[in-house]
């Protein structure tokens, strides 16, 4: 069991590094064509990337059509239920030979396809809400700014997931937010240059919506994480490929009639991207998200809300280190310091929530021996 359970919190890890690696690419290309006005398109970017996930779908789709043409009818429902089945029975063949699949606790039941679909479409609204308000406040504030108020979506997670029973607090927990919080202050404002650029030319009162709107975005990050990390549990419990496909969808049907009226009070214009760059820069994008937020919410299951928020602020360091290889911008001593204050905070809360999620699987086993 512990064996497992560390190959999972591995697992874990892993993808997280591989959603820092691409959030920060992806920070880098959207900056190309904010800067320079090519495409300041936020929320049709957004819609874009999130209806793109309805691909997740692709395969079963492709098996409906597939019995349609073969048996002349389809069964999207059986499908999908198939689709669940099938993938559980691979995690089920994973599972401990020492603990009975008839012993498994409600806690551990799969979602049936009602509550997956169902769990798609809240997700959505939230996830779609905080990505959309987070790219949308690069227009009116600046990069540092947004940096550091998104930075508090590790208090936000702790203090909603203390709510729920998902995270409980502590205080190596509080201090490894502290330390986080301070680490990010720290390499945001070692860059004057980039951390004013932008303020100095802003009106107050578009600066002040900009940080607003990076604020509520770390808001709706901490509460959509939390509550995913509540009705989920387990990623053994849902199939993740359905999961972000019904989110895609329902993010393709329900949302394009905001982005005709966006379109119609004049806030944002409907326009597809025109030139080859912006194109291949939105495609790029595009497929980025596909694939590092499916491995987010992946690496949020496998270990705990609060290590993968606090562990994304190392995308800040890694961003800066771009900022001195490809556009030459030089790094201070206050860089290396807020980097390691960030990676000294991970590791803090990342081992404390190992122990703590090590601890209820020792108590849940010690609960069935009983």
């Amino acid at each position: 069991m512990f064996l497992e359970f560390n190959r999972r919190w591995t697992l874990g890890l892993v993808m997280l590094a591989v959603v820092i690696v691409l959030w920060v690419l992806s920070s880098f290309l959207i900056s190309l064509i904010f800067e320079n006005d090519a495409y300041r398109k936020p929320f049709f970017i957004t819609y874009f990337n999130t209806a793109a996930f309805l691909l997740y779908l692709l395969p079963t789709g492709g098996t409906i059509w597939k019995n349609y043409i073969t048996y002349g009818h389809w069964d999207v429902e059986r499908e999908l239920r198939r689709e669940q089945e099938g993938e559980r029975s691979v995690q089920d063949d994973m599972h401990s030979p020492l603990i009975p699949k008839d012993s498994e606790d409600e806690s551990q039941k799969r979602l049936s396809l009602g509550d997956t679909i169902k769990l798609s479409a809240e997700f959505c609204i939230i996830w779609f809400l905080a990505n959309f308000v987070t790219n949308a406040s690069l227009m009116y504030t600046s990069v540092a700014s947004q940096t550091i108020l998104s930075s508090t979506s590790s208090f936000f997670t702790l203090f909603v997931g203390s709510l729920c029973n998902v995270e409980s607090v502590n205080k190596a927990k509080v201090v490894g937010s502290l330390v986080s919080f301070m680490g990010i202050m720290l390499v945001t404002g070692s860059d004057s240059t980039h951390a004013f650029k932008l303020a100095e030319n802003s009106e107050g009162v578009k600066t002040l919506l900009g940080n607003l709107l990076a604020l509520a975005g770390a808001l709706l990050y901490g509460v959509y994480s939390t509550l995913l990390k509540r009705r989920i549990r387990d990623e053994n419990r849902v199939n993740m490929t359905l999961f972000f496909g019904f989110v895609g969808l329902f993010t393709l049907v329900l949302l394009w009639p905001v982005m005709v009226l966006l379109h119609y009070i004049g806030w944002e214009t409907f326009q597809l991207p025109k030139t080859p760059t912006v194109i291949t820069i939105v495609l790029f994008n595009c497929l980025i998200t596909f694939i590092s937020d499916y491995c987010w919410a992946s690496a949020m299951l496998l270990t705990s809300p609060l290590t993968v928020t606090v562990g994304l602020s190392i995308t800040i360091p890694f961003a800066m280190m771009g900022d001195f290889i490809f556009k030459h911008e030089p790094i201070t001593f206050l860089y290396f310091i807020g980097a390691m204050l960030i990676l000294g905070s991970f590791l803090i809360i990342n081992r404390q929530s190992e122990e703590e999620f090590l601890q209820r699987e020792e108590d849940g086993a010690n609960n069935e021996v009983i």
